[in-house]
C-alpha cells in the first residue's frame, strides 16, 4: 500500500500470450486518472503511478503480437494499491501456460490482501481463483469458460459481464475493462472523480 491516502499505485500483470485489450483497456483509464491529477493539480485526486509487473524482466509478446516492456519484476515490483489480472488470448484454453506457473499465481496471492482494489479481466480470473482470492466471491469471466471457473470451489460465477463484490472486481472481457476500471475508481474515490474520468475519456458516466 503506498504511504498516504492521496496516492494510488496501480499494477498490471502482464505474461507471455497476455490478452493486449485486457491491459490495455484498464490501464488507459487510470492513465486518464493520472493525467487529470497532474493537469488539475487537484488534491482531490489521488497522485496515480500505473505499471506493469512481470514475472522475469525482459520483453514480454501479447497473444496478438504486441511487445510490452514491463516495468518491474515480481521482486522488485513496489506495494500495489490497485491488482489487475488481465486474461489469455489463448485458443480453445482459458489460459497459457505462464499463467499457471507458481510464480504468477503466488504474486497475486501476496500481494491481494493488502491491496485496496483487485480486479480480474476475461480469463485472468482463474489466476485469482488458483491464488484463493475469490473464495465465497461472485464473479464472471468470459462466457466460452464460466463452467470452468465454477470448478473452483466456493466461486459463484455470473453470466453478467461485470461483476463487482466488494472490493473484487470481475470483467467477462476486455471490451468491459473499461467499464471496469471505472467502477474500481468508483469503490475507491467517489462518483465524482469517475465521473471527471469519464468525460476526460469522452464517456458517459452514469
Amino acid at each position: 500500500m503506498s504511504d498516504s491516502p492521496g496516492t494510488c499505485v496501480v499494477g498490471l500483470v502482464v505474461f507471455h500470450g497476455v490478452e493486449e485489450l485486457d491491459l490495455a483497456a484498464p490501464y488507459g483509464v487510470f492513465s486518464a486518472l493520472r493525467r487529470l491529477q497532474i493537469e488539475a493539480g487537484d488534491v482531490d485526486l489521488p497522485e496515480t503511478q500505473v505499471l506493469t509487473v512481470t514475472r522475469t524482466p525482459g520483453i514480454v509478446h501479447g497473444a496478438n503480437g504486441l511487445r510490452i516492456l514491463p516495468d518491474y519484476d515480481f521482486t522488485m515490483c513496489p506495494p500495489l494499491d490497485v491488482l489487475i489480472v488481465p486474461g489469455s488470448g489463448e485458443i480453445g484454453e482459458p489460459t497459457v501456460p505462464e499463467m499457471e506457473e507458481g510464480g504468477l499465481w503466488e504474486f497475486v496471492y501476496e500481494r491481494a490482501p493488502v491491496a485496496r482494489y483487485v480486479a480480474a479481466i476475461g480469463t485472468g480470473t482463474f489466476v485469482l481463483a488458483k491464488a484463493g482470492v475469490l473464495a465465497g466471491k461472485r464473479v464472471t469471466t468470459h462466457g466460452k469458460y464460466r463452467s470452468r471457473l465454477g470448478r473452483f470451489e466456493g466461486v459463484t460465477v455470473s453470466d453478467e459481464p461485470l461483476v463487482e463484490d466488494g472490493v473484487v472486481g470481475t470483467a467477462a472481457s476486455g471490451a468491459w475493462g473499461v467499464r471496469l476500471a471505472l467502477g474500481a475508481i468508483t469503490r475507491l474515490w467517489g462518483d465524482s472523480v469517475a465521473r471527471r474520468v469519464g468525460r476526460e475519456l469522452d464517456l458517459d458516466v452514469a
